[in-house]
């Protein structure tokens, strides 16, 4: 059950940065996909973690996130 909701989460999360990143600046959707990859990961799918980690343009952003070498102001998850 707990993984569902994980993974729920996860993809609710990357929806939302998806929309965000129309109309907001990539801090924002960062700070989502990061969360949805922390979800991601909690929900136990290395492969999406993966994914969203090796992007050319954000796989960076959101790694170095995860690691915890950003700044907080904007941690979703």
């Amino acid at each position: 059950m707990s993984s569902a909701v994980n993974r729920f989460e996860a993809w609710t999360l990357l929806a939302l940065g998806l929309a965000a990143g129309i109309v907001l600046p990539h801090p924002v959707t960062t700070a989502l996909w990061t969360a949805a990859a922390r979800a991601f990961d909690r929900a136990g799918d290395a492969g999406m973690v993966t994914r969203l980690t090796s992007g050319t343009k954000f796989g960076s952003r959101i790694r170095a996130a995860l690691l915890g070498n950003t700044s907080p102001h904007l941690r979703f998850a």
